[in-house]
């Protein structure tokens, strides 16, 4: 079973990969079979799926700031609140709140659901 510690450690790498948009790293964080989500979408289930919805995620949203609210540890789940300043390829440029649940398992991420606010981001890739 997956420690604090351990599961400490994921966070740490997972969300400076995010901060960096290092969807390399982000991706090394899942296990191979990890499934990632945006709420509502598709689940991912290999490394290519991975790469591919993080890639996407990334390119769509480029993450310009960063701050964690709070990190909730309940082996192996996890949740996340964090704050982000993003921008879209529309060049529009706004505040939101994140929510991650997670699982870990063997020290890399099993499964990771986003929850943002989508109205938001339709509005901010949405044409001026």
């Amino acid at each position: 079973m997956d420690t604090r510690a351990t599961i400490e450690s994921i966070l740490d790498k997972a969300y400076a990969a995010r901060q960096r948009q290092d969807v390399a790293a982000a991706a090394a964080c899942f296990s191979e079979d990890g499934c990632f989500r945006i709420n509502g979408g598709p689940p991912t289930a290999s490394r290519a799926e991975q790469h591919s919805a993080l890639t996407e995620q990334f390119e769509a949203f480029e993450l310009l700031g960063m701050k964690v609210h709070c990190r909730i540890i309940d082996p192996p789940r996890a949740v996340v609140h964090w704050r982000g300043t993003f921008k879209a390829k529309s060049g529009q440029v706004a505040d939101t709140d994140i929510l991650d649940l997670i699982e870990v398992r063997d020290g890399r991420i099993s499964s990771l659901t986003t929850f943002f606010d989508t109205a938001l981001a339709a509005a901010l890739v949405a044409p001026g």
